[in-house]
């Protein structure tokens, strides 16, 4: 999966507070240095998916590696 594939209602997390109070919830706080870009869906007060780049730049063909998704 790429940038370009990603649902259009998914939310980019740059900043590094922000990255590491989502990765947190989730139980990833020790996947915070390896991506410092997230995309996250939200639903009803809940992540449904979040994704991670390798790079700081999110280009459309840079790969995406699903973090998580909601059961």
């Amino acid at each position: 999966m790429r940038v370009r594939d990603l649902p259009e209602d998914a939310v980019l997390v740059q900043d590094s507070q922000d990255r590491l109070a989502v990765l947190e919830s989730l139980g990833l706080a020790h996947l915070v240095e390896d991506y410092p870009t997230l995309f996250v869906e939200v639903g009803e007060g809940e992540y449904l998916r979040v994704w991670g780049i390798e790079r700081f730049v999110p280009y459309l063909d840079e790969p995406v590696a699903l973090l998580y998704e909601a059961a």
